[in-house]
């Protein structure tokens, strides 16, 4: 879930994720040709991609993720081709229109051979203005039906007018409830090998006031707990511990705790 991933295995599934994987894994079941899933960053974009890309392959499709992220038309093509075609090596050389051509019979051979795919696009808003050109094409493709394709595309807010007008059912993200970074973060951290039966209620709230209720942050948050349960074995968490150590590791955390060098010398 959750932008640059440390355990990617692992998917919490929590109520809303759940559903978004189920709606998207729905629409290109019914064969839309474009589906988007949005949300903040940190809510989860990535990993509820992962997770369709598991289910779409278990049914049988051709399933393709990249990140759009820093890419123009030609990076992400050359990726797209690169990983589609057997044959296409590390040939970087192609024109822009053989790489269309060569994209395109690719799809068309996968699907005169009755398999459908499915292109994962994540960090669309993080891409070279430029993507738009390949955009607009794979967005053709999958809308003419000339190709068994559909384009799953996850956006931070605003779709993109190349996708806009295929979008049927939009998919989208929110922050997790207290409850729900309560039980992420329970879940994590046993997982992390964590004691969770050191921490009450308050420091429990303590965790979704500082990351937010944004996955990526929980994540993180945990990650940071394990780290200072190993320096200070058996020292009890606290709403307080919780705070100091968000000061220190998120900059943008609203807090006036001391940082978390000051914790440890205590």
């Amino acid at each position: 879930m959750f932008g640059q991933k440390t355990q990617p295995s692992w998917f919490f599934g929590s109520a809303r994720h759940l559903e978004a994987v189920n709606r998207l894994v729905y629409l290109v079941e019914c064969r839309e040709p474009v589906a988007v899933l949005s949300g903040p960053d940190g809510s989860g974009r990535s990993r509820v991609l992962e997770r369709v890309g598991r289910e779409l392959k278990r049914a049988g499709d051709r399933v393709l993720m990249i990140s759009l992220a820093g890419l123009d038309s030609e990076g992400a093509l050359w990726q797209l081709v690169s990983r589609l075609s057997a044959s296409a090596g590390n040939n970087g050389s192609l024109r822009r229109h053989e790489s269309l051509n060569r994209l395109r019979d690719e799809l068309a051979g996968l699907s005169q051979c009755g398999t459908h795919t499915t292109l994962l696009l994540d960090d669309v808003q993080r891409a070279d203005a430029d993507a738009g050109v390949l955009l607009r094409f794979l967005v053709s493709l999958a809308a003419s039906g000339s190709c068994s394709l559909s384009l799953v595309a996850a956006i931070e807010s605003e779709i993109p007018e190349e996708l806009g007008a295929h979008v049927y059912l939009p998919v989208r993200l929110e922050r997790f409830t207290a409850a729900e970074s309560a039980g992420f973060a329970a879940e994590l951290l046993q997982r992390l090998g964590v004691e969770t039966e050191l921490m009450d209620a308050n420091t429990l709230r303590a965790i979704h006031e500082v990351t937010r209720g944004l996955p990526l942050r929980l994540q993180q948050m945990c990650e940071l707990l394990q780290a200072w349960s190993e320096a200070w074995p058996g020292a009890e968490f606290s709403a307080d511990s919780v705070r100091m150590i968000a000061a220190e590791a998120f900059s943008s955390a609203a807090t006036d705790a001391p940082p978390l060098r000051a914790l440890r010398m205590a």
